[in-house]
């Protein structure tokens, strides 16, 4: 039998994916803090520079920005309720709860995969059309842009926000993993849950299969173009300007296709969680590091900033 209604709001769900760690506890709390850290600090500080310094005021940078403010509010969302799990005697959290986290690390992932395609947009646009750039994308064509591609996945998530949180469950609740992650909460409802899968289903195809088929097909146009260029001096700045971009994506999408099509049975949770715990932990720490290492202008504007301190 179902519980009651005004029971199904607030019951309390297990997370199990910190059970048995023993004397890994603490060391495994510390290396977490340390990851969170060091990443939120290296994406705030890049959005600042990128807000403050007036020769980062272009398309690239400002989609650069909101990139890596979608990490940001990725690990925001994750990191501090996991640390709090791992040192908890019981490591639970409320329906409500569970639901606004799983809501809001999904609006923020099809945001990221909407912002890398605009990226991909961006860079056939540097490369294939130089002459034309300035006109066809400019800062207040990308902003009005942004806004829509925030504007999309909120509204989609608003949505199954709305229907997670009015499922009924009838039985007590756990999740084998390391936070709220929407199949398996889902799984234990005891209502009827095909209307909110089949539109999950729907809006993960329409917001992943063709943002992916872009991204190729800008990169398949990207490549050639840079191939037709006859000398190699001019190969190579062709490519810099889209090879940290082309690293992240293809790094992104390596995690996001293996998260999909890995098999959740248990002969294979154990590699799933410690896959999707690289993935939020991990690639946070290692986009901006990417972004950054070899480009001069941020650099410049790092060191100005310091200049201006001192």
């Amino acid at each position: 039998m179902a519980l009651q209604k005004n029971q199904t709001f607030h019951p309390e769900i297990l997370i199990l994916g910190f059970e048995d760690l023993g004397e890994y506890k603490y060391p495994l709390f510390f290396l977490l803090l340390l990851l969170y850290t060091f990443s939120s600090t290296e994406n705030l500080l890049i959005i600042f520079l990128v807000s403050k310094c007036p020769r980062l005021h272009s398309p690239m940078y400002i989609l650069i920005s909101n990139l890596l403010f979608c990490e940001f509010v990725y690990t925001t969302d994750l990191i501090p309720v996991m640390l709090h799990h791992i040192l908890a005697e019981r490591p639970v959290i409320y329906l409500l709860g569970c639901t606004v986290q799983l809501s809001v690390s999904g609006c923020v992932s099809m945001v990221d995969i909407l912002l890398l395609t605009l990226m991909s947009y961006d860079r056939y646009l540097a490369v294939c059309e130089p002459l034309r750039y300035s006109v066809l994308m400019h800062n207040r064509l990308c902003v009005f842009l942004i806004s829509i591609l925030w504007l999309i996945p909120l509204v989609v998530c608003t949505v199954i926000f709305y229907f997670v949180i009015n499922l009924e469950f009838c039985c007590p609740l756990s999740i084998d993993h390391f936070y709220c992650d929407f199949t398996p909460l889902v799984s234990l409802a005891c209502s009827d849950i095909i209307p909110l899968v089949s539109y999950a289903l729907w809006v993960s195809a329409i917001l992943t299969i063709i943002p992916f088929g872009l991204i190729v097909l800008s990169y398949t146009v990207i490549i050639m173009e840079i191939l037709r260029i006859r000398s190699s001096a001019g190969r190579q700045k062709a490519f810099s300007t889209c090879s940290s971009h082309l690293l992240v994506v293809s790094m992104g999408l390596v995690f996001v296709i293996a998260l999909y099509l890995l098999p959740r049975s248990n002969h294979y949770l154990n590699f799933y969680k410690a896959l999707s715990f690289t993935y939020f932990a991990v690639t946070p720490m290692i986009n901006p590091i990417i972004y950054t290492l070899r480009n001069q202008d941020i650099k410049k504007a790092f060191q100005a900033t310091i200049s201006a301190v001192r």
